[in-house]
């Protein structure tokens, strides 16, 4: 399950950041603890120039935002899905 930029910059040159946000100790954002900390090692490693941020606040539902060329951005909830799913949302943003 490893994703790489050059499988996303296929997809979409124009992706210029991701942001995952989520919840350190709720419930909705298991499923994102999870893929991060399964996943995000290789993911970053693999892509080393893309800005790829983890941010926790209590109280937040888990959210995968995508930044692209001209400051245009999407996000996706990631509310109560588990880390395959998310790799599946993350693969989604890069179309």
């Amino acid at each position: 399950m490893r994703l790489t930029l050059s499988r996303l910059a296929s997809l979409t040159p124009k992706l210029k950041e991701l942001r995952i946000v989520l919840d350190p100790a709720g419930e909705a954002s298991k499923g994102a603890r999870e893929f991060v900390q399964k996943f995000y090692p290789n993911l970053k490693k693999d892509n080393p120039n893309l800005p790829i941020l983890v941010r926790e606040c209590s109280g937040a539902q888990p959210r995968l935002w995508a930044r692209y060329d001209k400051g245009k951005e999407i996000s996706v909830s990631l509310t109560n899905q588990a880390a395959p799913d998310i790799q599946k949302q993350l693969e989604a943003v890069g179309r």
